[in-house]
Protein backbone atom coordinates (compact mmCIF):
# COMPACT_ATOMS: atom_id res chain seq x y z
CA UNK A 1 0.00 0.00 0.00
CA UNK A 2 2.63 2.37 0.61
CA UNK A 3 4.42 1.76 -2.63
CA UNK A 4 1.01 2.50 -4.60
CA UNK A 5 0.58 5.32 -1.94
CA UNK A 6 4.46 6.73 -3.38
CA UNK A 7 3.61 5.95 -6.58
CA UNK A 8 0.81 8.12 -6.96
CA UNK A 9 2.62 10.89 -4.74
CA UNK A 10 5.48 11.28 -7.58
CA UNK A 11 2.78 11.23 -10.27
CA UNK A 12 1.12 13.97 -8.84
CA UNK A 13 4.51 15.64 -8.18
CA UNK A 14 5.79 15.57 -12.05
CA UNK A 15 2.09 16.30 -13.05
CA UNK A 16 2.56 19.37 -10.98
CA UNK A 17 6.25 20.26 -12.23
CA UNK A 18 4.59 19.75 -15.52
CA UNK A 19 2.08 22.44 -15.45
CA UNK A 20 3.36 25.44 -15.45
CA UNK A 21 1.68 28.67 -15.70
CA UNK A 22 1.71 30.93 -18.83
CA UNK A 23 3.78 34.72 -18.38
CA UNK A 24 1.96 35.93 -21.63
CA UNK A 25 -0.82 34.56 -23.92
CA UNK A 26 -1.85 35.25 -26.95
CA UNK A 27 -4.66 34.81 -29.96
CA UNK A 28 -3.01 34.61 -33.28
CA UNK A 29 -6.06 35.41 -35.89
CA UNK A 30 -5.33 33.99 -39.30
CA UNK A 31 -5.67 36.64 -42.41
CA UNK A 32 -7.07 36.31 -45.38
CA UNK A 33 -4.58 36.38 -48.83
CA UNK A 34 -5.20 39.45 -50.76
CA UNK A 35 -3.02 38.18 -53.81
CA UNK A 36 -1.82 34.50 -54.65
CA UNK A 37 2.02 35.91 -53.88
CA UNK A 38 0.76 36.84 -50.03
CA UNK A 39 0.81 33.57 -47.52
CA UNK A 40 -2.10 33.72 -44.82
CA UNK A 41 -0.42 35.50 -41.83
CA UNK A 42 -1.65 36.48 -38.61
CA UNK A 43 -2.80 39.52 -36.56
CA UNK A 44 -1.74 38.77 -32.99
CA UNK A 45 -4.14 40.03 -30.23
CA UNK A 46 -3.57 39.91 -26.37
CA UNK A 47 -5.24 37.01 -24.03
CA UNK A 48 -8.86 38.44 -24.86
CA UNK A 49 -8.34 38.93 -27.97
CA UNK A 50 -9.13 42.92 -28.17
CA UNK A 51 -5.82 44.44 -28.73
CA UNK A 52 -3.82 43.95 -32.01
CA UNK A 53 -0.26 43.58 -30.58
CA UNK A 54 1.87 42.65 -33.42
CA UNK A 55 0.84 42.12 -37.43
CA UNK A 56 3.19 38.69 -39.06
CA UNK A 57 3.09 38.87 -43.00
CA UNK A 58 4.34 36.17 -45.34
CA UNK A 59 4.81 36.13 -48.99
CA UNK A 60 5.96 33.72 -51.14
CA UNK A 61 8.43 33.79 -54.36
CA UNK A 62 11.42 32.34 -55.35
CA UNK A 63 12.44 32.64 -51.29
CA UNK A 64 9.41 32.58 -49.14
CA UNK A 65 9.24 35.75 -46.41
CA UNK A 66 7.93 37.15 -43.41
CA UNK A 67 7.88 40.12 -41.26
CA UNK A 68 6.57 40.83 -37.75
CA UNK A 69 5.43 44.55 -37.09
CA UNK A 70 4.55 45.58 -33.16
CA UNK A 71 1.71 47.57 -33.95
CA UNK A 72 2.59 50.16 -30.84
CA UNK A 73 5.54 51.43 -32.68
CA UNK A 74 4.13 50.40 -36.06
CA UNK A 75 7.70 49.51 -36.46
CA UNK A 76 9.58 46.08 -38.07
CA UNK A 77 10.87 44.18 -35.36
CA UNK A 78 11.75 40.39 -36.64
CA UNK A 79 11.74 39.16 -40.39
CA UNK A 80 12.02 35.62 -41.98
CA UNK A 81 13.36 34.72 -45.15
CA UNK A 82 14.18 31.09 -46.97
CA UNK A 83 12.28 28.33 -48.02
CA UNK A 84 9.97 26.39 -45.64
CA UNK A 85 6.60 25.41 -47.74
CA UNK A 86 7.89 22.64 -49.97
CA UNK A 87 9.55 19.15 -48.69
CA UNK A 88 13.04 21.58 -47.19
CA UNK A 89 13.32 23.82 -44.73
CA UNK A 90 16.12 26.23 -44.94
CA UNK A 91 15.38 29.51 -43.40
CA UNK A 92 16.97 32.70 -41.83
CA UNK A 93 15.63 35.40 -39.36
CA UNK A 94 16.66 38.11 -37.71
CA UNK A 95 14.99 39.77 -34.62
CA UNK A 96 15.64 43.01 -33.02
CA UNK A 97 16.41 43.11 -29.54
CA UNK A 98 15.13 46.63 -27.98
CA UNK A 99 17.61 45.90 -24.71
CA UNK A 100 20.73 45.69 -26.88
CA UNK A 101 19.96 47.47 -29.48
CA UNK A 102 20.75 45.44 -32.03
CA UNK A 103 19.79 42.74 -34.62
CA UNK A 104 20.15 39.13 -33.47
CA UNK A 105 20.36 36.76 -36.36
CA UNK A 106 19.47 32.99 -36.41
CA UNK A 107 18.31 29.71 -38.46
CA UNK A 108 15.48 27.20 -38.00
CA UNK A 109 15.86 24.25 -39.91
CA UNK A 110 12.79 20.70 -39.93
CA UNK A 111 14.38 16.93 -38.12
CA UNK A 112 11.45 14.52 -39.11
CA UNK A 113 11.33 11.11 -36.70
CA UNK A 114 8.69 8.35 -37.15
CA UNK A 115 6.23 10.02 -35.10
CA UNK A 116 6.82 13.24 -34.85
CA UNK A 117 8.64 16.70 -36.73
CA UNK A 118 10.68 18.96 -34.64
CA UNK A 119 11.62 22.41 -35.84
CA UNK A 120 14.94 23.89 -34.25
CA UNK A 121 15.68 27.15 -34.31
CA UNK A 122 19.34 28.36 -33.04
CA UNK A 123 20.30 31.46 -32.35
CA UNK A 124 22.79 33.02 -30.22
CA UNK A 125 24.44 29.82 -29.18
CA UNK A 126 20.59 28.18 -27.75
CA UNK A 127 18.54 25.59 -29.46
CA UNK A 128 14.45 26.02 -28.83
CA UNK A 129 12.72 23.24 -30.62
CA UNK A 130 9.20 22.95 -31.07
CA UNK A 131 8.08 19.33 -31.32
CA UNK A 132 4.83 18.62 -33.60
CA UNK A 133 3.30 15.30 -32.70
CA UNK A 134 1.69 13.35 -35.66
CA UNK A 135 -2.37 14.47 -35.31
CA UNK A 136 -1.55 15.91 -32.05
CA UNK A 137 -3.82 19.41 -31.20
CA UNK A 138 -0.87 20.50 -29.29
CA UNK A 139 2.78 21.84 -30.53
CA UNK A 140 5.41 22.42 -27.44
CA UNK A 141 8.06 24.44 -27.85
CA UNK A 142 11.34 23.62 -25.53
CA UNK A 143 15.10 25.00 -24.78
CA UNK A 144 17.25 21.99 -25.87
CA UNK A 145 19.38 22.12 -23.31
CA UNK A 146 17.36 22.67 -20.46
CA UNK A 147 14.98 20.59 -21.69
CA UNK A 148 12.41 23.61 -20.71
CA UNK A 149 9.00 23.83 -21.39
CA UNK A 150 9.13 27.89 -23.07
CA UNK A 151 5.59 27.82 -25.22
CA UNK A 152 2.88 25.95 -26.68
CA UNK A 153 0.12 26.34 -28.96
CA UNK A 154 -2.88 24.96 -29.84
CA UNK A 155 -5.82 25.41 -33.05
CA UNK A 156 -8.78 26.87 -31.58
CA UNK A 157 -11.85 25.08 -32.35
CA UNK A 158 -13.77 26.64 -35.31
CA UNK A 159 -17.95 25.77 -35.74
CA UNK A 160 -17.41 27.02 -39.50
CA UNK A 161 -14.59 26.09 -41.89
CA UNK A 162 -14.90 29.45 -43.35
CA UNK A 163 -13.93 31.71 -40.17
CA UNK A 164 -10.24 32.33 -39.53
CA UNK A 165 -8.15 30.05 -38.02
CA UNK A 166 -7.25 31.10 -34.39
CA UNK A 167 -4.49 29.68 -32.54
CA UNK A 168 -3.99 29.91 -28.84
CA UNK A 169 -0.11 30.41 -27.85
CA UNK A 170 0.79 30.38 -24.43
CA UNK A 171 4.45 31.44 -23.24
CA UNK A 172 5.87 30.25 -20.15
CA UNK A 173 9.66 31.82 -20.07
CA UNK A 174 11.40 34.80 -21.86
CA UNK A 175 14.16 32.57 -22.48
CA UNK A 176 13.33 32.74 -26.18
CA UNK A 177 11.67 36.18 -28.00
CA UNK A 178 8.26 35.52 -28.90
CA UNK A 179 8.82 36.17 -32.54
CA UNK A 180 10.58 32.64 -32.48
CA UNK A 181 7.40 31.13 -31.24
CA UNK A 182 5.62 33.38 -33.84
CA UNK A 183 8.01 32.11 -36.58
CA UNK A 184 7.80 28.68 -35.44
CA UNK A 185 3.56 28.86 -35.70
CA UNK A 186 3.76 30.47 -39.27
CA UNK A 187 6.13 27.51 -40.49
CA UNK A 188 4.20 25.10 -38.78
CA UNK A 189 0.77 26.53 -40.18
CA UNK A 190 1.99 26.84 -43.67
CA UNK A 191 3.41 23.21 -43.99
CA UNK A 192 0.38 21.88 -42.70
CA UNK A 193 -1.64 23.99 -45.45
CA UNK A 194 -2.05 23.30 -48.88
CA UNK A 195 -1.03 26.51 -50.80
CA UNK A 196 -2.37 27.11 -53.68
CA UNK A 197 -0.99 29.00 -56.67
Amino acid sequence: MKIISCLLLFILLIKYIESKKAIRTYVLVENARSSRLELNGFTIFDSKEKTSLYQLTASRSDIDSAVLFDNSGNKMIANLEGIWIGTKVNVTFSIYDSKLNKWMDGIIRRTAHWFSVDFIAEYNNEQVIASRKNFAKKVKVYHKKKNELLAEFRLRFQRFSEAPRKYHMEIYSNKAPDAIHFFLLLIIEHRLQPISS
